[in-house]
């Protein structure tokens, strides 16, 4: 697939909890992505880089920010690996509100680039 084919996927997984392993899982979801040619964007792996994850008002921007992107993405990858959130619960409704394709899974699989 070219990468003008390129789907947009977001990637909905949870950030909270043991948030290094949830990165790891959010990680492997891109990397997932993009071996078989798609374009990723976990909204968590993002705003947490200069949003304050514990403060209510800041979380809350990071969350519309991302559900703001989810407009233009082709497709949305929920991992239900370890439970669902509640922000990846917001994530899910909009994505339905919006009619996306939603591919639900189950487990990341370790991915080598090229």
């Amino acid at each position: 697939m070219s990468r003008r084919e390129a789907k947009r996927v977001f990637i909905c997984s949870r950030y909270i909890g043991d948030i290094d392993h949830n990165v790891e899982v959010a990680l492997s979801l891109c990397r997932m992505a993009v071996e078989v040619g798609h374009a990723p964007f976990a909204p968590h792996l993002l705003y947490t880089r200069f949003l304050d994850e514990d403060n209510p008002a800041q979380r809350e921007v990071g969350i519309s920010l991302g559900l703001r992107f989810m407009e233009v993405c082709d497709v949305v990858w929920v991992y239900l690996g370890e439970g669902v959130s509640d922000g990846m619960r917001r994530e899910i409704e909009h994505a339905r509100r919006l009619g996306k394709p939603i591919v639900l899974l189950r487990e990341v699989r370790p991915c080598v680039l090229m």
